[in-house]
């Protein structure tokens, strides 16, 4: 279902890039089982060695063996098994059982809500829901076709041949009403071009904004068009510079394109329940006539810029002015991200081979949207953001709903389904882009008191995925999301360590204010005397909770069909 709440002083939830918002509803759920090589169930055996006895907010990592017994203490005690799979190729199972356990107190209890202190909202406007799926096979295409061609580009660049005398595609300079002719095709990277005639309505600063010639009526006045670009050069590019660095500059004219055009809006079919809000097609980076020297891109546009959708009065739904508004800036943010991810990778750290791995970077240009909530509404990182907060701030509220609220709903669809997904899942689902983001967010608050250069450091690497994310975040990073991953349970819940928080977002709190919201919508399993087999995506994990009597013990084991699989031990209540 659609993510369709807001804080509650604000009557929609924002839409913003690539962010399909799903209804958040605590519940205690049964995960899918494994359909293939099953894991034998273990047969509790009611004795241990050691009786593990933990303090509320205890954690206890990396259990050895195969069994647990933990003691009651004095008073009923309640705890989470996370079973947590580290691989980063494949896909796991476990089989856990137990004796001496009982049922954990109802979910909203066991993984309480802070008390919203916002209003209600009179009404939720309908929502609508961005595709990942465009974007998804985008990528793909960007790597396969792309990918060889790449230091071909790097020597058109050094030998800068004809690189801005070319009619068809960005001119080193340009003025108000000139027209241009822009490829649009974003099927095919390099063949079947498909041209567009575009006027120039904006120049700015830093930003060349054109409008397709054949756009709907009753779109933006050229004083809006204006506007984006000015919003770009004041909040958008000293944003996004500062946090990844400067885009390259192929084209001469020391601007971004941003093409606002109906071909965007041609990607949604009439019937479709979700929409495509924009892009950024790597394909424009390269040059577009091949020599004996180096293989070329017929279709690029030959600069930096990325393709709008439009309004479409006589549409509607999703292509609304206002809703299309809504978008504009967010999807600015989150598409310039990609492109300094390529461009840099293509001509500035030139040890790199490859573009950065789908997963990395979405949850970078996710990480891109967060930072524009923060430049707009004043806050900071690292403040464990409540609804109270935000909440005590009509900006913070708007700032929130227009580039935060998408994230949360990304991060939702994770919380629904955590043993299916993971920030590195190799899928580009919107789970998966929910977990990227916030572990992204965790990492960074875990290794310095400021953003500083974390952001910068991932985007400027020339190794891609998880080898990116030890250069950054150290060797250690499997045992980092492990960590992240019990945060996703303790956070704001216990007293425990920090690296089991989450500092920048009280997400109880928030999730407690939108709109809808029935609390904390983390899906746990309850661990009685029945065996329960989870399977477990790689990077996942799966929160197994359960009570144990005053003065009682209970004896927990588990089997896994691999030893990436670790278990660890929370003590919740």
């Amino acid at each position: 279902m659609p993510f369709s709440r807001s804080l509650r002083v604000l009557s929609s939830c924002a839409v913003a890039l690539l962010a399909a918002c799903t209804d958040a509803t605590t519940s205690v759920q049964n995960v899918s089982t494994v359909a293939s090589t099953p894991t034998p169930t273990p047969t509790p055996t009611a004795t241990c060695a050691v009786v593990q006895t933990l303090a509320v907010g205890q954690v206890v990592t990396g259990l050895s063996g195969s069994s647990a017994c933990i003691s009651g203490v004095s008073t009923a005690a309640e705890y989470a098994l996370v079973a947590y799979n580290g691989s980063t190729t494949g896909a796991s199972s476990v089989s856990v059982s137990a004796t001496g356990t009982s049922a954990p107190s109802a979910a909203a209890d066991a993984v309480p809500t802070t008390t919203a202190t916002l209003s209600s909202a009179a009404s939720v406007a309908p929502s609508f829901r961005v595709s990942r799926s465009f974007e998804t096979g985008l990528r793909i295409r960007e790597r396969d076709a792309l990918t060889p061609l790449i230091p071909s580009a790097r020597r058109w660049m050094t030998s800068r041949l004809s690189a801005h005398a070319v009619y068809d595609r960005i001119p080193t300079s340009v003025t108000v009403g000139q027209l241009l002719r822009l490829n649009g095709n974003s099927s095919d990277a390099c063949a079947a071009p498909k041209y567009r005639t575009a006027r120039v309505v904006a120049v700015t600063n830093k930003a060349i904004v054109v409008a397709d010639t054949a756009n709907p009526a009753g779109g933006y006045t050229d004083a809006e068009y204006a506007s984006v670009g000015n919003s770009f050069d004041t909040l958008v590019d000293p944003m996004d510079r500062q946090a990844f660095g400067d885009p390259s500059d192929i084209d001469g004219n020391g601007r971004v394109l941003i093409f606002f055009t109906k071909t965007v809006n041609d990607l949604t079919p009439a019937t479709s329940s979700s929409y495509v809000g924009g892009f950024f097609f790597s394909r424009d980076l390269f040059p577009v006539t091949s020599t004996a020297d180096y293989e070329a891109c017929a279709g690029s546009n030959m600069g930096e810029m990325f393709y709008m959708m439009v309004p479409d009065p006589a549409r509607g739904g999703a292509f609304t002015k206002a809703n299309v508004t809504t978008e504009v800036t967010a999807t600015i943010a989150h598409e310039y991200q990609h492109l300094i991810n390529a461009s840099r990778r293509m001509y500035v750290n030139t040890g790199a081979v490859d573009f950065e791995e789908t997963w990395l970077d979405e949850g970078l240009a996710h990480i891109a949207e967060e930072l524009l909530f923060y430049r707009v509404s004043g806050l900071s990182p690292r403040q464990n953001l409540s609804a109270s907060t935000i909440g005590s701030s009509a900006s913070a509220v708007a700032a929130f709903n227009n580039y935060a609220s998408s994230n949360f709903g990304r991060y939702s669809a994770y919380l629904e389904n955590p043993s299916s997904y993971s920030p590195y899942a190799d899928n580009d689902s919107l789970a998966t882009r929910g977990a990227a983001w916030a572990f992204l967010r965790y990492a960074a608050d875990r290794r310095a008191s400021t953003d500083g250069a974390t952001w910068y450091g991932l985007v400027n690497s020339t190794s891609t995925g998880m080898d990116n994310m030890r250069s950054v975040f150290g060797a250690n990073v499997a045992d980092q999301i492990r960590d992240w991953g019990i945060s996703v349970l303790s956070d704001d819940l216990t007293a425990a360590s920090s690296q089991y928080q989450q500092q920048s977002w009280n997400f109880r709190s928030v999730f407690a204010a939108l709109d809808g919201a029935n609390g904390f919508p983390l899906s746990t399993l309850s661990l009685v005397s029945s065996p329960r087999t989870v399977a477990l995506d790689r990077g996942a994990n799966s929160y197994l909770r359960f009570s144990v009597a005053a003065g009682g013990t209970a004896t927990v084991e588990w089997t896994s069909s691999a030893s990436s699989v670790q278990f660890s031990l929370v003590r919740t209540k």
